[in-house]
């Protein structure tokens, strides 16, 4: 089978994970799309052959595009993309875009003839799939809660000049992950009634520099089915759930590697017994990269512990990525399916706008 060949759009650090990943898939990167003049170079010293326009690269006839750059410029690079090669495959960095950007995107889109996937790596998560099987096919349980959590420290992210996302605020970094892990659970996931919801604002340590609406983000909302879902990412590092077995304490500033990530079903079965199984996706503290873990309790007991358990969410959701390039699989992510992610995430920001600024007239 010839090798596949990619042109990636954006250099910076996602752009270089990926890079990282597809090697493991026999990708070819063939060219990097950069505007950035000090990110070119550095493309430029590790070896790979630069553009500054999709135009100039789309020359090279890539396999797939892989775009990497920040949300607010991934409808324009469709667009570029799509000018000089309309019927191209591209695989693109979650959100699909900007709320306010939907309408256009849909319109580009229209009589777009090749293949498009969104990178929601975590729907192809081994851990999701055996929370599922455990919960729903073993168990049998009824779901009553949903509980995920995807907490890091950005702080230092941000200073560096990390992308601040205005729209979504804190929820525009890992709520397409939490909510998609959600929808894979559970048929009606979108929300019927938000019971609560919270932003709260970035304060660097040592300044006063502050970044409003991006330290953490708190929401509690029900099914059509009345399960209750809660769902919190801190990007000032600290934790909410501390699960036993696989908890960590809080995230300093300083700590670029450490990640407090989980999804927990609780549900009772026929019997009326109350369960909860409870799925650790990577990094976990004395276990190594790409390894997660699952425990089930029962009336409050731990049960059961799969550990550690292989969990490489990356590249399971790139092999599916390119079998459907290839035609032999359907689309691991969909763009409806994103599209329907950023307009939950956006419902949830505009309640929690709302409430803010009735809290700052009191």
């Amino acid at each position: 089978m010839p090798k596949n060949k990619c042109v990636r759009v954006g250099y910076g650090t996602v752009s270089q994970i990926h890079e990282t990943k597809m090697l493991e898939c026999n990708v070819e990167t063939v060219a990097i799309v950069e505007v950035d003049e000090q990110k070119r170079f550095q493309a430029q010293q590790e070896g790979f052959t630069v553009f500054s326009s999709c135009q100039e690269a789309a020359k090279l006839n890539p396999t797939f595009w892989d775009i990497c750059v920040s949300t607010n410029q991934h409808l324009s690079v469709i667009q570029s993309i799509l000018d000089s090669a309309p019927q191209a495959n591209i695989f693109i960095e979650k959100p699909i875009c900007l709320f306010s950007e939907i309408p256009a995107l849909r319109r580009t889109l229209l009589n777009f003839e090749g293949k498009i996937t969104v990178n929601e790596n975590y729907a192809s998560s081994t851990i999701k799939n055996m929370v599922q099987t455990i919960a729903f096919n073993e168990l049998q349980i009824h779901p009553e809660k949903i509980v995920v959590e995807f907490t890091k420290n950005r702080e230092l992210d941000f200073a560096r000049g990390r992308f601040i996302d205005r729209e979504l605020g804190s929820l525009g970094y890992e709520g397409s992950h939490m909510v998609t892990l959600v929808s894979e659970m559970l048929e009606d996931y979108v929300p019927y009634r938000i019971l609560e919801n919270k932003f709260s604002d970035l304060i660097f340590k040592g300044s006063d520099q502050l970044l409003e609406n991006q330290g953490s983000a708190y929401v509690r909302y029900k099914s059509l089915s009345q399960v209750e879902i809660e769902l919190y990412t801190s990007l000032a590092g600290t934790i909410k759930y501390k699960h036993p077995l696989f908890c960590i304490e809080d995230i300093p500033h300083d700590d670029l590697n450490s990640k407090y990530r989980f999804i927990a079903v609780y549900g009772t079965n026929y019997h009326n017994d109350k369960y909860c199984v409870v799925g650790f996706f990577e990094p976990i503290n004395s276990f190594k990269r790409c390894q997660g873990a699952v425990y089930v309790t029962l009336n409050n007991k731990v049960e059961r512990i799969v550990a550690p358990l292989r969990d490489d969410t990356m590249l399971l959701h790139f092999q599916q990525t390119l079998k459907y390039f290839q035609g032999v699989a359907e689309n691991p992510y969909s763009v409806e399916k994103s599209i329907k992610i950023v307009e939950i995430l956006n419902s949830f920001t505009d309640e929690m706008r709302f409430s803010k600024s009735l809290h700052s007239l009191v």
